[in-house]
């Protein structure tokens, strides 16, 4: 009986510690939740207006600068976000789920020549050496506070590739925060800007629930545009500066989903810890009430014994 209470205590006071920890990585995760999703928030209007631009420049004018070329999708450089670390929920678990999905979407166009894969976070970084994908870099993930200039090797590497003719399409798959408790695995076609059919496969497989670029879009019918100083001038200053806003966004994104999720799987941990401490609270109180009873009814039995 003491050896049953003294495990009992044992756990009880496990348990009692996992909850202080859990609960300290919940008070952090919301306080860096709140400034992720700040900062998401405040570049998010502008990144939406920025991509319905240049998908209406790509439809008036498709031939003015590569960026707006209508490619074949042969071949494919795909940039994966996930975190470094776990303890977020199913956070990982949902954007692994939609690039294998991509991934087996893409190698069965018939255009299919290769996919290369860049992954930004460590899980991804595994999950895609694990399945034999052509990981051409890795970078770490940028969930503490990234800066505009933290994403420019990233996305040079990316425009690099596409102006070069190494790749035909670049792909941003990455978690779309919606709300604390919703986080939503999007795939993104960032290069070129026209529409192709590698939208309308991703579409097929990956239906997005909350289309915040339609949310956004106005019904504008735009039948040419007019440059001033210069085209050339324009084009080749504002379309790369555009591209690497929307990697920015992509890993804005990531930082809020990634935050969020640890916060509202660090309160539940911490609610289920509460809930088995209770269950071994009443567990011990009983053994220990039964363990009384029996030493009483001893010393009863003993007493009447001697008279």
């Amino acid at each position: 009986m003491a050896r049953s209470l003294r495990d009992l205590r044992r756990k009880m006071k496990a348990i009692k510690s996992t909850r202080q920890v859990t609960k300290a990585m919940e008070l952090v995760a919301a306080s860096k939740m709140r400034r992720a999703v700040l900062n998401a928030q405040k570049l998010r209007r502008y990144a939406f207006t920025a991509w319905t631009i240049l998908n209406h420049l790509a439809d008036v004018h498709p031939n003015l600068h590569p960026f707006l070329e209508d490619r074949t999708p042969a071949k494919i450089l795909v940039i994966l976000f996930t975190t470094d670390r776990g303890l977020c929920g199913s956070l990982n678990a949902q954007m692994l789920r939609a690039v294998h999905q991509y991934l087996q979407g893409a190698k069965a166009m018939e255009a299919h020549e290769k996919i290369d894969c860049i992954a930004v976070g460590r899980r991804g970084q595994q999950y895609l050496a694990r399945t034999g994908e052509n990981v051409i870099a890795a970078f770490p993930a940028l969930s503490n506070y990234p800066t505009f200039k933290d994403v420019l090797p990233l996305s040079r590497m990316a425009t690099e590739g596409f102006l070069s003719g190494a790749y035909d399409h670049v792909v941003l798959v990455y978690p779309d925060f919606i709300s604390p408790l919703v986080q939503e695995p999007t795939v993104k076609v960032l290069l070129p800007f026209t529409k192709s059919r590698l939208h309308d496969m991703i579409e097929s497989i990956l239906p997005k629930h909350h289309r915040r670029e339609e949310e956004h879009e106005r019904e504008v019918t735009v039948r040419e545009y007019l440059f001033e100083p210069s085209q050339d001038e324009i084009l080749r200053t504002i379309l790369p500066q555009l591209t690497e806003t929307q990697v920015y966004q992509a890993v804005l994104e990531t930082s809020a989903s990634e935050q969020s999720a640890r916060m509202v799987a660090m309160r539940n941990a911490s609610e289920n810890a509460s809930e088995i401490l209770d269950d071994l609270t009443q567990v011990y109180n009983q053994t220990r009430q039964a363990g009384i009873t029996a030493e009483l009814a001893e010393l009863s039995a003993a007493a009447a014994a001697l008279s």
